[in-house]
Parts: C-alpha cells; sequence; structure tokens
C-alpha cells in the first residue's frame, strides 16, 4: 500500500470517527433536551395536580365555614333570640328589685347574639364578596377592639382598588389565620395591621407584639397554620414572607399583584 494509499484511509477514517463523535454529540444533546422537557412536562403537572389538591381543599374549607356560618346565625341565633323574648316576658312578671337583674341579663345575652352575628359574617364567604377585603377587615378589627382582646389599628394607603373575590378571600382567611395564631398562641397585646394600595400590586403588613415562635418548627399548630397560609399565597401568585422570633412578636409581608387591566 502506498504512501497515498495511507493519507486517504487515514483521512476517510478521520472523517467517519468525526461524523461518529458529532453524531454522538446531536444524539446526547437532543436526549438531554428531551429528558430536561419530560421532566419540565413531570414538573408542570405535578404543579398543577397540587393546585388543583389546594383548590379543592380551599373550597372544601369554604363550604364548611359557610355551614358553620349559617348553623350559628340560623340556629344558635334563633335560640338566643328566643331566650331574650322568654327573659323580656319572665321580667315583667317578676318584682322590681329582680327585675335589673334579668335586665342585665337580656342585654348580655344580646350583645352576644350581636358577637355570634357578626362572627358568622366574617366566616361565610359570601359577605367577603359582597363586603370586600377591606370592610372585612375593618369589621374584624372593630370586633377585636369592642371585646378588648387586643389594641389593633387598621391603616389604609394610596388609591384603593378591589381584587378579585378569590384573592380577597384568600387574603382575608390568610389574614383571619395570623390574628387566630396572634390571639390564641401570640398572648400579643397589640395587633397592626397596614394595606398599602400601589399601582399594579397590594402590599399587606401586619404584626403583633407577641412572644412569637418558631417558624421552622413545622409540627406545632402554628407551623400547619403557616403551610397553610403559604399554600393559599401561592395558589393567587402572591409573595409572602412571615417572620418570628422567639419573645420578638411575629410579622408578615405580603405583596398581591394587582389584575391587568383589559
Amino acid at each position: 500500500m502506498g504512501q497515498t494509499e495511507i493519507q486517504i484511509l487515514i483521512f476517510v477514517t478521520t472523517i467517519i470517527v468525526l461524523i461518529l463523535a458529532i453524531t454522538l454529540i446531536v444524539f446526547f444533546f437532543y436526549f438531554q433536551q428531551k429528558k430536561t422537557a419530560y421532566l419540565l412536562k413531570q414538573r408542570e403537572t405535578q404543579l398543577l395536580f397540587d393546585e388543583e389538591i389546594t383548590k379543592s381543599k380551599l373550597e372544601i374549607q369554604e363550604q364548611a365555614l359557610q355551614n358553620i356560618s349559617w348553623e350559628i346565625h340560623d340556629n344558635v341565633g334563633q335560640l338566643l333570640s328566643v331566650a331574650k323574648m322568654q327573659l323580656n316576658m319572665v321580667q315583667l312578671t317578676l318584682p322590681i328589685e329582680q327585675q335589673e337583674k334579668i335586665r342585665e341579663t337580656g342585654e348580655i345575652i344580646g350583645k352576644s347574639l350581636q358577637e355570634l352575628r357578626g362572627l358568622a359574617k366574617s366566616l361565610n364567604p359570601d359577605t367577603i364578596k359582597n363586603k370586600g377585603l377591606i370592610e372585612s377587615i375593618t369589621h374584624e378589627i372593630e370586633r377585636y377592639n369592642r371585646l378588648n382582646f387586643i389594641k389593633s389599628n387598621f391603616v389604609i394607603s394610596g388609591e384603593t382598588y378591589s381584587l378579585t373575590n378569590e384573592k380577597e378571600i384568600i387574603l382575608f382567611r390568610i389574614l383571619q389565620e395570623f390574628f387566630n395564631n396572634t390571639l390564641k398562641h401570640g398572648k400579643a397585646k397589640i395587633l397592626k395591621v397596614d394595606l398599602v394600595y400601589q399601582p399594579s400590586f397590594l402590599e399587606i403588613f401586619i404584626e403583633d407584639n407577641g412572644v412569637g415562635f418558631d417558624v421552622l418548627d413545622t409540627d406545632s399548630q402554628k407551623g400547619i397554620g403557616l403551610l397553610n397560609m403559604k399554600s393559599r399565597t401561592n395558589l393567587i401568585g402572591a409573595t409572602f414572607n412571615l417572620n418570628s422570633k422567639v419573645n420578638e412578636g411575629t410579622k408578615l409581608y405580603i405583596k398581591c399583584p394587582k389584575e391587568k387591566e383589559s
């Protein structure tokens, strides 16, 4: 075999090896793209599934709260109304000195009835839809102050606007969860709520001066509540940031985008 033939053989062999190498590289990148696309699709499917599960849970919770609201307003409220009417009837048959005690008891029942109906309204999602976020929060804050549970302050800044019913209900439920933790676990004396309406998003700042808690303790009831708040926030595409330290109180920040005007 001559020198020329050897060079041709080497050249052809080199070409074949390069073609094979390029083919392998192209196949590898093609496989990686397919794999990446599959993983992204799988992740997207999982996210959609998780979102549907969260929506279903929220729908079940809202229905349960609506049922409780109806029970409080219709059944318990009705029983208290009847009890108050009977007391008024009994009051007329008693001596003057005993009528004052019955009157005071009737006033207590009346106040209890008023508070129960207020609680029923705050649980009913239809009420939140009709009232809107600001009025719903105002109602809760006024109720806390009226009952001397805690000294609460509510401030609104910027030019207000309405979000979708879904967003406003979810935001209100998140705030209720925070309020519940503050009242039940926080032992706080002061609660501050600020709504700042920016042109393209709503900012919510909440803080208390309570005992605080470990946000990493997901085994506690507060940890479960924190996970619920995060899930609800993710569902409406909002930003959620909660900071709490033992004996230093708790702060919550939410940034919820405003719907684009069509």
